[in-house]
């Protein structure tokens, strides 16, 4: 992982790694390419929120912008993985 702003999952995991989860959400920050988080360097860094009982990428509005299965703790722990 080169930039951490440059979104993927493991720029996810990397963020909330050491971080506390507030009202069951994380705060990620990633660059953006029409209000969602871009996978390549943009002008423009934005705050996302990051939901992992649902697997969900959410913009500033909570509106879901992203989901992600490899990030969804439910979709995980229901396969025994």
């Amino acid at each position: 992982m080169d930039d951490p702003f440059c979104y993927s999952v493991e720029a996810v995991r990397a963020q909330v790694r050491d971080a506390a989860p507030d009202l069951g959400g994380f705060l990620v920050r990633f660059y953006t390419d029409g209000g969602r988080p871009s996978r390549v360097k943009t002008d423009t860094i934005a705050t996302f929120y990051y939901y992992p009982s649902g697997g969900t990428i959410r913009d500033a509005d909570l509106n879901i912008v992203f989901y992600e299965p490899r990030l969804d703790t439910y979709h995980i722990s229901s396969r025994g993985t």
